[in-house]
């Protein structure tokens, strides 16, 4: 399902970058959140980007640098974005020979909480669903 990535033979350092260190400058254009050589699992936030005038939940993976790994917000879907990560789709960020597999954009989105789930103020995310009555939509 994944060729191209099982014959990746160097370091991820996408992954790296992503997970630990964050991006430097000029591996995404016009955005950098590096923090320097020492891992650390931390969010990172680069102030100087603007809010997105149209949020993608993808955040950065889908184009929109104010999202994950730029911070989080409450609706980026990071698991999405990290699996997609973890399956390839990022190893161009370092490595611009290598092609990602098909099978990284067939990673589905989740399924976005209603729009109703979210409230105009803090907490912005409305009382969580009990695991029992979750509703279908």
């Amino acid at each position: 399902m994944f060729p191209n990535l099982a014959g990746l033979k160097t370091a991820r350092a996408d992954l790296v970058a992503i997970l630990l260190t964050g991006l430097p400058s000029g591996v995404v254009g016009g955005f950098q959140n590096y923090t320097g050589k020492t891992y650390a699992d931390m969010l990172r936030l680069n102030v100087t980007v603007p809010p997105a005038k149209s949020p993608n939940p993808l955040g950065v993976v889908g184009g929109d640098l104010a999202g994950y790994p730029n911070g989080r917000r409450v609706f980026d879907d990071v698991v999405t974005i990290e699996l997609r990560a973890i399956a390839g789709l990022t190893v161009p960020l370092v490595d611009k020979t290598f092609k990602p597999d098909a099978a990284t954009s067939a990673i589905d989105q989740g399924v976005a909480p209603a729009a109703s789930r979210y409230l105009a103020a803090f907490p912005y995310v409305g009382t969580p669903y009990d695991g029992y009555d979750t509703p279908s939509s």
